[in-house]
């Protein structure tokens, strides 16, 4: 009878940290900031821009069921909101404000897409949340991974490396 109290005490402690640590996984990006930036991605949206044709593509791409980059509710009405795109541009610099409308007075920026030319074929962009949505400033920058082989065949060594997409 000891024996068998003893391994059923054994098997709860055991069913508890395996519980526990379940339990503690699931906190990691799920739990997320509790700002409204946790329901937009500013990587999603870096994306679609890549993606787009124009800045009216680029909200249609934002806006579009398919994608799972904006799961804002700002206005706490159950519905996932509009995300409007306004271009501002001033000589070679673009500025595209990503901006909800609370309500027929209000409207709330979420992030603005910063474009600056440099040059005939280049450019810096970057995307810069908002920091009522995000907590903080949060500046995302688009890269690409490029991959070095060393050698060939089955034994091939690879490093990847971030290049920044001007």
């Amino acid at each position: 009878m000891k024996k068998h109290l003893n391994f059923s005490i054994l098997l709860m402690l055991a069913a508890a940290l395996f519980a526990n640590s379940l339990h503690g996984q699931g906190r990691g990006n799920d739990e997320g900031t509790g700002f409204p930036g946790d329901h937009f991605s500013l990587e999603g949206a870096l994306e679609l821009f890549k993606q787009a044709t124009s800045p009216e593509d680029f909200e249609k791409l934002l806006n579009s069921e398919n994608t799972t980059v904006n799961n804002l509710d700002l206005n706490e009405d159950g519905e996932i909101d509009y995300i409007r795109v306004i271009d501002n541009m001033d000589g070679d610099v673009h500025a595209m404000v990503l901006q909800v409308l609370v309500n027929e007075n209000e409207s709330q920026d979420i992030a603005v897409i910063e474009i600056e030319k440099q040059g005939p074929e280049e450019a810096i962009l970057q995307i810069i949340g908002d920091e009522d949505v995000y907590g903080e400033q949060v500046i995302v920058e688009p890269f690409e991974e490029e991959v070095k082989n060393k050698g060939k065949g089955p034994s091939v060594e690879s490093e990847a490396y971030r290049v920044v997409v001007n």
